[in-house]
């Protein structure tokens, strides 16, 4: 028993330190996001800028009775965003790096939760069935404990039923909280269970941080979509409130 609770701690130690890798990267690659954008957004000025002032310049050419000269007129308004695009092809790149170390230590997340949470909610064999609710209800239980951040409210029942835990169901929790976690940034989930006896209703109502970016923030739901399994459904995608449920039968 001693040996299953220390294997048990250093589980979920990795896991902690898993979680908080892949949180960190997720940080580092929105701040080089935004720097992204300003460093876009900052040679689209100077372009523009540059292009007005080229086009006030035919306009005067033409009705001012002046004598322009155009070659050195060109010369003085040609844009240097050299600098700016060696800043932005490093911003990608690094955004590129980001999102790898993302996508590799999620998969270890996965692998845990896969082989080894789900097995640990009681002392089965492998060939043993598993009850959805109770392994539920330690999923939710482990993921509070994680996000200590995030609001996770919810009423644990001891309604019975026959519905059984499938790892269909695990790849589709796992990209929500995943997703909706890191890539949306949800403070408050509120977790509302509807139980039958030989099927079960869980719908996952949370409140996102305000966007930075409306069309993006929509863009989202479709990258999330592919992602869910048969088993979820996004209901609700708006900026004040998304809601997403699970029925298993």
């Amino acid at each position: 028993m001693e040996k299953k609770m220390d294997k048990d701690n250093l589980i979920n130690q990795i896991y902690d330190y898993l979680t908080q890798e892949v949180s960190e990267h997720y940080k580092t690659k929105e701040l080089l996001s935004r720097e992204l954008y300003q460093d876009q957004k900052e040679k689209d000025r100077k372009v523009k800028d540059v292009s007005d002032q080229n086009r006030i310049y035919q306009i005067r050419k033409v009705f001012s009775p002046l004598d322009f000269e155009e070659e050195t007129k060109k010369e003085d308004n040609m844009v240097d965003t050299s600098e700016l695009d060696a800043r932005i092809r490093s911003r990608k790149k690094e955004i590129q790096e980001e999102e790898d170390k993302i996508h590799m230590l999620s998969g270890y997340l996965k692998g845990l939760e896969e082989n080894y949470f789900v097995s640990s909610t009681g002392n089965q064999s492998e060939d043993e069935i598993i009850p959805f609710l109770p392994a539920f209800w330690k999923l939710i239980e482990h993921v509070k404990a994680v996000h200590p951040d995030v609001r996770i409210n919810y009423k644990k029942t001891d309604d019975l039923s026959d519905v059984l835990l499938h790892l269909s169901f695990l790849k589709g929790f796992y990209a929500v909280i995943r997703f909706m976690l890191y890539e949306i940034g949800v403070y408050v989930i509120n977790i509302e269970t509807y139980i039958d006896e030989d099927k079960t209703l869980i719908r996952f109502q949370m409140k996102p941080k305000i966007p930075g970016d409306i069309s993006i923030f929509k863009n989202k739901k479709y990258t999330l979509d592919k992602e869910l399994t048969k088993e979820f459904s996004i209901v609700r995608w708006k900026t004040n409130s998304v809601i997403i449920q699970a029925l298993m039968k």
